[in-house]
């Protein structure tokens, strides 16, 4: 079993995207996710000082939807006493995707493990394309963290309201008239502001979830962790017991997948502290036992897997998870066919 400091990201890849135009660039050149580690040896070029960053970088328009690459002052880095200067954060607009008339953006944001990059991580582990495959009616936004090195910070979003101030920025660059052009009907109206939000973490991912949770300064809805809870036990413990008396989209959810060593000791141990609360936490000790309909009504959920590369995207874990999760749904969908049946596992 891989500790933080030993975790690489070699997982498989995903399908091709077809570049049809950029609309951005900084002064210095181009982003673009053809090329992430090209880009990630250019981590200077997308910093400034505050006020000088140029929000969107470029705009990649696939199959699936569009992916809006942003430099951001309140993204993860640059942040002050940290040496990371990369201020990328990666968005992705399913085709989908629609503002509806309540105003709000409802988002999935994910945190990427150690040694690796956001572009990189994105397409390794199929993020777009789970959120797309999800139906479900979000954005997947992807800040970059420190770039391929063991370090589970989070810069800016270490910081008490920090995680506010990121997703404000994301909302209204997103708004800007460059991103309403290229997003067309999925765009974000200047009257939109965030809604529901779930935070996926891969990984060393789990510090800097852990923070947001805590005091970043926004009512996360639902967490899922992918091998990632090497630490901040009792962060998760307290954050799911604040909405016990809750349901539906008022709770907070938590899907933790673990695989061995220390991740798989701290899953036990927020096991037994959750159901000491009186909160019921469901445990698959093999994936595929609990039905579709226990994983959506669950507080919280435990699933062994055994694949740490690939434990986001192997068994579509994060896709279940939106499926499961209580996003608002706009496109009608079958998984729910069957529901208290064993759920089918359905490798990507």
């Amino acid at each position: 079993m891989l500790s933080p400091a030993g975790m690489g990201d070699r997982s498989g890849n995903a399908g091709q995207w077809t570049r049809r135009g950029f609309l951005g660039a900084t002064a210095a050149g181009l982003w673009t996710l053809a090329a992430p580690a090209a880009a990630a040896d250019k981590t200077n070029q997308l910093s400034g000082h505050s006020g000088l960053i140029k929000k969107v970088v470029s705009i990649d328009q696939g199959r699936r939807g569009t992916t809006i690459t942003l430099a951001l002052d309140n993204g993860m880095f640059p942040a002050p006493g940290s040496r990371y200067q990369d201020a990328t954060t990666i968005v992705f607009v399913p085709n989908h995707f629609r503002v509806l008339d309540d105003q709000r953006v409802d988002a999935v944001v994910h945190f990427h493990g150690h040694r690796t990059t956001a572009a990189d991580s994105m397409v390794k582990h199929q993020l777009r394309e789970q959120l797309d495959d999800s139906r479900q009616n979000a954005i997947l936004v992807m800040p970059q963290g420190p770039v391929r090195r063991s370090d589970s910070s989070g810069g800016n979003l270490d910081k008490p309201g920090g995680f506010q101030k990121f997703l404000g920025e994301v909302r209204t660059a997103l708004q800007s008239a460059k991103a309403a052009e290229a997003l067309g009907p999925s765009r974000v109206p200047s009257a939109a502001r965030i809604g529901m939000v779930c935070v996926s973490a891969h990984s060393g991912g789990f510090g800097v979830t852990a923070r947001c949770i805590k005091h970043g300064g926004f009512d996360i809805g639902e967490v899922y962790l992918f091998d990632a809870l090497y630490g901040e036990v009792a962060a998760y413990a307290d954050w799911v017991g604040e909405r016990r008396d809750q349901s539906g989209r008022e709770r907070h959810k938590l899907v933790c997948y673990y695989t061995g060593g220390k991740v798989r000791s701290n899953s036990l141990t927020l096991m037994r502290e959750l159901k000491r609360q009186g909160i019921d936490a469901l445990h698959e000790q093999r994936e595929g036992q609990l039905t579709r309909s226990q994983i959506t009504k669950a507080r919280a959920v435990f699933i062994r897997a055994r694949d740490h590369m690939r434990v986001t995207y192997k068994s579509n874990a994060l896709r279940d998870c939106l499926y499961a999760s209580s996003l608002k749904r706009r496109l009608d969908s079958d998984w729910f066919a069957n529901k208290d049946d064993e759920r089918a596992i359905e490798p990507r």
